[in-house]
């Protein structure tokens, strides 16, 4: 009898358990469901924080040539990279002078696969494989739609493709010379939006085999997209503009200038002129006393890819003028005209301008076949009125007659942390990677006896090289 009632005692005990469990559980699900505060941690213990979505490298990158691996294609990664992480239904948009590169072309297709709209504009002189391959993937940048009505009459309309790759017949938005800007731009990438990648660099095998370049990325900045996005917009038109030559100023850290000066439309207020002249007129608040730098001296820094003309010999003047005043001036070039090298032969009071080269014969044909790309200076100093202002000057345009004609960028950069980014890049170029000039003088004798001497630079080098063509 007493083992019957236990047996029952413990039946109902279980059955209550089971019932309670059964009411209990789903509560405790809501719970953890609804986040309910978890226990605190023990002492001691770590709780692995959030990871923070991929972006593009902020900031100013430079490559090293003939060194193999990542220091040699560190830039052209830095473009793969954000290609490859684009997101379905956003927008690249890339002008180029050149493009020959597969690796490029493929991230490019493979992102319009997968939802992503692809825009390439480049220049007209060369159509190689990789081009040729973009052009079957892509498309033009318009299609022709034909149709007929009820009635039997035949219609036409031209109509603009969202993805497409173009070659400009000469300048995009001006009627000479050719399409030289060289930037890339994002509507998103990984966590970044509105990225701007902008340089010296094309998407070429030589840019990374034989030339040093440089590569500006900024990330998440709406009002620099917005106006290169326009810019290229126009470009896509193929149309020469009234107003082509542009300047904007884009918050306190950047301003832009935009090219082509108008040629054939130009008017007295739109035409170049030596004083409408970008880098004449960057460097005119220049004033070489008076800078809260270690020597009182503002410093000026050059890194240029090519150099000559008259336009080139007028910008070499103003910085032989420069040193003459006081400035810290030095300068390297890839390559200099002879009117160019002949200016900064002559000494000025102080001594002559140091001025060296970054461009080697490395395989004996005397053409220079390893050379500098970039086209930067650098402001430290007295500028403006400010006596301790940093700036950068980078882009697409060199030093030559053709530079203000075609399609260029030059970007004024106004931070400390990118001008030490530079100007490091510059100090290892100066010290590693330049060689100096020849120079000789010439007491010419006259109809009245002895002349001013005559004094000329050179490095005995040409740039008829396959590696500096159409570059």
């Amino acid at each position: 009898m007493f083992s019957q009632l236990v047996r029952r005692d413990r039946a109902r005990t279980r059955n209550v358990c089971a019932r309670v469990a059964a009411i209990l559980l789903p509560v405790a699900l809501v719970g953890a469901m609804l986040g309910a505060p978890a226990q605190a941690a023990p002492a001691g213990s770590t709780v692995p924080a959030a990871k923070k979505p991929w972006k593009p490298d902020a900031g100013a990158k430079f490559n090293t040539p003939r060194v193999g691996g990542e220091r040699q294609l560190r830039l052209e990664n830095q473009v793969i990279a954000a290609i490859n992480r684009a997101k379905p239904g956003s927008t690249i948009k890339m002008a180029m002078f050149s493009f020959d590169r597969h690796q490029v072309a493929d991230a490019l297709i493979a992102a319009k696969k997968r939802g992503v709209f692809v825009q390439v504009i480049v220049n007209n002189h060369e159509f190689p494989p990789a081009q040729r391959k973009l052009r079957k993937a892509l498309g033009n940048r318009t299609v022709t739609r034909t149709w007929t009505d009820k009635k039997g009459k035949k219609h036409k309309k031209v109509v603009q493709r969202r993805q497409f790759h173009y070659q400009c017949k000469s300048a995009c938005r001006g009627d000479g010379d050719v399409q030289h800007s060289k930037f890339i731009l994002f509507t998103r990438t990984g966590g970044a939006k509105h990225v701007v990648m902008l340089g010296s660099l094309n998407m070429k095998l030589n840019g990374s085999l034989n030339q040093f370049n440089d590569l500006l990325t900024v990330n998440d900045n709406k009002r620099f997209h917005s106006v290169l996005n326009e810019v290229f917009d126009e470009m896509r038109a193929d149309r020469v503009l009234k107003n082509s030559y542009r300047k904007y100023a884009i918050g306190k850290r950047f301003q832009l200038e935009v090219m082509p000066f108008a040629r054939k439309k130009a008017t007295r207020k739109t035409r170049w002129t030596r004083a409408r002249d970008p880098i004449v007129k960057l460097l005119a608040p220049v004033k070489c006393t008076g800078a809260k730098t270690n020597s009182g001296r503002t410093i000026v820094r050059v890194n240029m890819h090519a150099w000559d003309g008259d336009r080139g010999a007028m910008i070499a003047n103003k910085l032989w003028d420069l040193h003459h005043r006081g400035c810290d001036v030095k300068i390297h070039v890839g390559f200099a005209g002879k009117k160019v090298r002949d200016i900064f032969a002559r000494p000025t009071k102080r001594g002559r301008v140091p001025f060296r080269s970054t461009g080697f014969d490395t395989d004996g044909d005397k053409e220079i076949d390893l050379y500098s790309h970039a086209k930067i200076m650098m402001v430290n100093g007295h500028y403006d009125g400010v006596r301790n202002r940093k700036m950068v000057v980078t882009g697409s345009s060199n030093f030559q007659n053709g530079g203000q004609y075609g399609d260029e960028l030059i970007l004024r950069i106004f931070s400390p942390a990118l001008y030490r980014q530079y100007a490091d890049n510059w100090g290892d170029l100066w010290r590693n990677h330049t060689h100096g000039f020849n120079w000789t003088v010439v007491n010419a004798r006259g109809a009245r006896g002895l002349v001013a001497p005559r004094y000329s630079l050179s490095d005995g080098l040409g740039t008829d090289s396959e590696e500096w063509r159409d570059q």
